[in-house]
């Protein structure tokens, strides 16, 4: 929560320095503009990413965690080594900001000029000037799912939790914007009507001493693109004794107008405690049942997918 409140409140006392007169002997600050931070896909990855916050490192000093678009004043003339990491909300809540460990983050020298704002130009697509361009820097891609093959997906439906189906459907029926180098010609989709529930789980088990495993006290994160007029759930399902026990992480709120966003399902500790107690079977489940207040729902998801980067 400190750290949270630090990165909060540090953009504001810069802006309260610039108004008055700086300590030291520079009065006038350099300003530093970033509009946005995009991801060059690696291992034949789409590009989406669901990136709001840069924390930035000046000469090796964190000045703290700026939301996108960002002009900040900087205490600096000259050349300085400015390093840029991207920012997430970690299962969507706003109180849980921080640095996403599966993005490169860049490196790169500034010459900071009083009263002049610095463009930040690291995209490789010159029309947009102002944003940093990352790179995928995950190790281990356990469930790589974009809904790209024909007649079968990473999930089944569980028995005995609800009847309805992931299916795949065509990109251009949804009704969102929905590009295709972003998401290829299928995502998938779950149509809920009165009564209706749907409860779907990896066909893979993630299993310890195998090449599955998912490791101990490490990062580990499910990304998920979605779109939805629906809640739905995020979770985790442990076996124990041939009995599974569902785990929910997150609850995905469904969208008044509905555009795909990406979220970022942090596992790691849930993980961690579940390996310590002895637990050494997990698969990942989503499900969801009608709102109250829906007559029909339909979540659409793409690129999911179950990253880390080191095993034990």
């Amino acid at each position: 929560m400190l750290k949270y409140l630090a990165s909060f409140f540090i953009p504001v006392l810069l802006c309260v320095a610039g108004c008055n007169r700086f300590r030291g002997d520079q009065e006038i600050p350099s300003y530093l503009r970033i509009d946005s931070i995009s991801i060059i896909p690696a291992f034949g990855l789409t590009p989406t990413s669901g990136i709001v916050d840069a924390w930035i490192t000046l000469d090796g000093w964190n000045i703290g965690c700026y939301q996108l678009p960002l002009c900040i004043p900087v205490l600096k003339r000259g050349e300085s080594e400015v390093l840029i990491q991207a920012g997430i909300l970690r299962n969507n809540l706003s109180l849980r900001r921080g640095i996403y460990p599966f993005y490169s983050g860049v490196k790169f020298t500034v010459n900071f000029v009083e009263d002049s704002i610095i463009n930040v130009t690291l995209k490789e697509d010159k029309k947009m000037q102002t944003a940093v361009t990352m790179r995928n820097s995950y190790q281990y891609l356990l469930l790589n799912e974009d809904f790209e093959r024909s007649g079968r997906h990473s999930f089944d439906t569980i028995s005995g939790f609800g009847s309805v189906l992931l299916e795949m459907k065509q990109c251009n029926t949804v009704p969102a914007s929905t590009p295709e180098h972003l998401y290829g010609d299928k995502v998938g989709h779950i149509r809920l009507k009165k009564g209706d529930s749907c409860c779907i789980q990896t066909r893979e088990t993630f299993i310890k001493g195998t090449e599955t495993e998912l490791p101990y006290n490490q990062p580990i994160f499910v990304e998920i693109d979605y779109l939805t007029n629906n809640q739905f759930e995020v979770g985790v399902v442990s076996r124990m004794s041939n009995r599974p026990y569902f785990h929910p992480i997150v609850i995905v709120g469904s969208q008044r107008n509905p555009e795909w966003s990406k979220i970022y399902v942090e596992i790691s500790n849930f993980i961690t405690e579940q390996l310590y107690n002895g637990v050494e079977e997990f698969k990942i489940f989503i499900r969801s049942k009608l709102d109250d207040d829906n007559q029909e729902a339909n979540i659409y998801l793409d690129n999911i997918r179950l990253v880390f980067n080191q095993r034990n």
